[in-house]
């Protein structure tokens, strides 16, 4: 299965379901699943490609950061979400999430990796344990 033709799913999180719609009833499990959903599209491999064709210094083009502040601002509804349920800090911000979950999933060298994306997820679970309260 693939999110887009271009972006595989190697650990499955998007595959079992949104986060909004599945777990309503439960904000820590759908904490989780989201946190892997965002890992799974592997922001960390996109963001060089992404800042050679939209960032001029330390600029990003303008449609793109309305994107961007659009984003972020539903990423912290989630993100409040989790907080009252006290699946995270009080203290996290979208863009911190955002950027830890950019950085575990940057490409390693080029080597095979047996069994990569076990090695993703549990990363991303060890994330969120971290951002714990």
């Amino acid at each position: 299965m693939v999110i887009s033709p271009k972006v595989p799913v190697k650990s499955g999180a998007a595959v079992r379901g949104s986060p909004s719609g599945r777990y309503r009833g439960d904000p820590v499990s759908g904490w989780q699943e989201f946190a892997h959903a965002v890992a799974d599209l592997r922001p960390g491999a996109l963001l060089p490609a992404f800042a050679a064709q939209f960032v001029t210094g330390d600029r990003v083009s303008g449609a793109v950061e309305e994107q961007r502040e659009r984003s972020l601002t539903a990423v912290q509804r989630i993100l409040d979400q989790a907080k009252r349920a006290g699946a995270v800090r009080q203290d996290l911000t979208a863009t911190q999430f955002q950027m830890g979950i950019a950085s575990i999933t940057r490409p390693l060298p080029d080597v095979a990796v047996p069994r990569l994306a076990e090695h993703e997820a549990w990363l991303v679970d060890v994330y969120q344990r971290g951002l714990r309260p």
